[in-house]
């Protein structure tokens, strides 16, 4: 004989059986939590983890410090830092003589005086940045210039040196936006010429204008060869100091030391031995 069981005691084992797997699945959702969080901050050890207890602190170092609560990674702290420097640190480590204007000193300051970084206490790479300067100027110019000597007599050392005190070494206005590197200047009967006005000595002088650097070595070349600087051609082509004095008592510039500053430029940049190539 069959016993049948009364309904509400088939609800009542359905909701134990219920309430028993609600709770299994519960624990197992709490366990997969936990095992989810461990295992990121086992891949990610960069994780900054600190505990307060309270508003309490404590000395490190005979320093009080406040302790916190920070679950960040460490690369943001690390990138808050950085961001937090002040400027003016950044900025000291800038060279100081990075600040000055370009103008200075000249390309030839070094040259012409070469302890006067030393005595004036001007930082050593100023004066080798500018010597650097002139030295690329005769090494682009020494051919040209010895071209010159080879066909109109005057020394390439001469030459290479008036250009270098001219132009500043290729930086001078005249030199950039003209290509005039001697500071040559338009004459009455100079046809078909391109001039403008710089102010040198006076608001009336215009000077050449040429189309290549080339040129103006050129137009150099024909001024010693005119009647004002003729005479030069009867001395040595390796007396430099001789042509250097006479390019002065016959006028080429009204710096009353020209001579010896062109001299300067020649002995401390060694520009004579270019004179042996005549």
């Amino acid at each position: 004989m069959t016993k049948t069981l009364p309904i509400s005691w088939h609800f009542a084992q359905a909701g134990a059986l219920s309430a028993a797997l609600a709770s299994k699945l519960s624990i197992s959702w709490f366990k997969l939590f936990v095992l989810s969080m461990l295992a990121y901050i086992f891949f990610k050890k960069d994780i900054s983890i600190e505990f307060t207890m309270g508003a309490q602190s404590h000395r490190v170092g005979g320093v009080e410090e406040n302790t916190k609560m920070s679950i960040l990674p460490a690369l943001f702290h690390e990138s808050e830092e950085i961001e937090a420097k002040p400027v003016a640190e950044i900025k000291s480590a800038k060279p100081k003589w990075k600040d000055r204007t370009a103008n200075t000193f000249s390309n030839l300051t070094f040259v012409l005086s070469p302890d006067y970084a030393e005595r004036k206490g001007i930082d050593p790479a100023i004066a080798e940045e500018k010597i650097a300067v002139c030295k690329d100027y005769v090494t682009r110019f020494a051919p040209i210039a010895i071209e010159e000597m080879q066909q109109f007599g005057i020394p390439a050392s001469i030459t290479l040196a008036q250009g270098l005190l001219e132009s500043n070494a290729g930086d001078s206005r005249l030199s950039v936006e003209s290509n005039n590197h001697f500071g040559i200047k338009c004459r009455t009967k100079c046809r078909g010429c391109t001039c403008r006005n710089y102010t040198d000595d006076s608001v009336f002088d215009m000077f050449r204008v040429f189309d290549t650097p080339w040129q103006s070595f050129r137009e150099h070349s024909k001024l010693l060869n005119s009647a004002r600087y003729r005479h030069l051609q009867r001395l040595a082509v390796t007396d430099y100091k001789a042509w250097a004095h006479g390019l002065k008592r016959a006028g080429y510039a009204t710096d009353k030391r020209y001579a010896e500053k062109v001299i300067k430029i020649i002995e401390e940049l060694r520009l004579y031995r270019y004179d042996q190539q005549a």
